[in-house]
């Protein structure tokens, strides 16, 4: 019969060890592989989209631990760039061979009022309406702003007296307070007995909305999942009647 040595026993605990923990590994790699198992950063600009994205997401892929950050674009592709970011939900993208993006939803920008305005009973205006109206408008850097103001130098119109405030809240309660006339993203429009929304009839007015990530990971298998999703549900919309 043979027997081990001590020094063969030691050797032999060592080396069971080392296969455990390959063993461990590669359990751990294969259940990544199959997005059992993972953290996926997503940023946004606009919630109601964002989170669009991350329920389907969820659903299909819920053990995947999710990590999600609000803020300006500016702020989200600087992070995404930086790798703070794995995916995220903007609504401009330059061109840039670093980056890779689709196109996910338009969404029409409309007016909204307080119930005391005098447009509180329209469902449409037209844009030569604005000229010299009190609106409340987000800081420049705003997408929905900028949409709006391109639209008014296109029609040649001039807005009253404005006021700015870098904070969604704050419009929503300057307008409740009937301080002037907000505009915001239709898929971002929160509803509220004080609040009416009102359609521009004559003008072109929207933002589109990108999932984007870099060009070099986006074949990474979380990353890839996740852009399926958005792939999934754009194809879902234009299946509809």
């Amino acid at each position: 019969m043979v027997t081990l040595t001590g020094t063969g026993r030691g050797l032999l605990e060592i080396t069971q060890d080392i296969f455990g923990h390959e063993e461990e590994a590669l359990g751990f790699l294969r259940a990544a592989r199959d997005l059992k198992h993972g953290r996926l950063k997503i940023g946004g600009v606009g919630a109601p989209v964002m989170m669009e994205l991350v329920e389907h997401f969820q659903a299909a892929y819920p053990d995947i631990q999710l990590e999600l950050s609000m803020g300006h674009g500016d702020a989200m592709l600087k992070s995404l760039m930086d790798f703070d970011t794995d995916v995220a939900v903007l609504a401009h993208v330059a061109d840039g061979e670093d980056l890779f993006y689709m196109s996910y939803v338009r969404s029409d920008v409309v007016l909204f009022v307080n119930v005391d305005h005098p447009w509180a009973g329209r469902s449409q205006v037209l844009i030569r309406d604005l000229a010299n109206q009190r609106f409340i408008l987000r800081e420049k850097t705003s997408t929905t702003r900028q949409a709006l103001e391109g639209a008014l130098a296109r029609a040649g119109v001039r807005l009253g007296p404005a006021l700015e405030i870098n904070s969604r809240e704050a419009v929503m309660d300057g307008i409740i307070r009937g301080l002037g006339i907000g505009a915001v993203s239709e898929l971002e429009y929160v509803p509220h007995e004080r609040l009416a929304a009102i359609r521009i009839a004559d003008a072109d007015v929207f933002i589109s909305f990108y999932v984007v990530c870099l060009n070099r990971r986006r074949n990474r298998p979380l990353i890839r999942a996740f852009l399926k999703s958005a792939e999934d549900i754009v194809a879902g919309r234009a299946a509809l009647p």
